[in-house]
């Protein structure tokens, strides 16, 4: 897997993802995050504002696309079953957006992005 030279810096929003990295095989921007410390809603916000080089500010609220309190809830560990597995994609702000389980947000930009 190759990435790119240089890492877009993650906004400081969310204290367990250090960085958003292109990577070139993928055509995705690629970030982690720990769903134990920060909720999901606000790592993907800070996630496609750094791919995208904007203040997450100016981004359409998440909201009005994918519903934050579930998505939240889907992904966050359990007491009693530990971490949830699966994905989930969605489009936002000109990139297709999938999470996982594993703590891994990847956002791949659109054809009119």
């Amino acid at each position: 897997m190759e990435f790119s030279n240089t890492a877009v810096d993650t906004v400081e929003i969310v204290p367990s993802m250090k960085s958003v990295e292109f990577v070139v095989d993928d055509g995705v921007y690629r970030a982690e995050y720990d769903s134990s410390r920060d909720k999901l809603s606000i790592a993907i916000i800070a996630a496609i504002a750094a791919a995208d080089q904007r203040n997450p500010h100016e981004l359409t609220p998440l909201h009005y696309v994918i519903d934050t309190e579930a998505l939240d809830k889907l992904f966050a560990p359990t007491v009693s079953e530990g971490q949830r597995n699966g994905s989930l994609s969605f489009l936002y702000e000109g990139f297709e957006v999938t999470v996982s389980s594993e703590g891994v947000i990847e956002a791949k930009p659109t054809e009119n992005t």
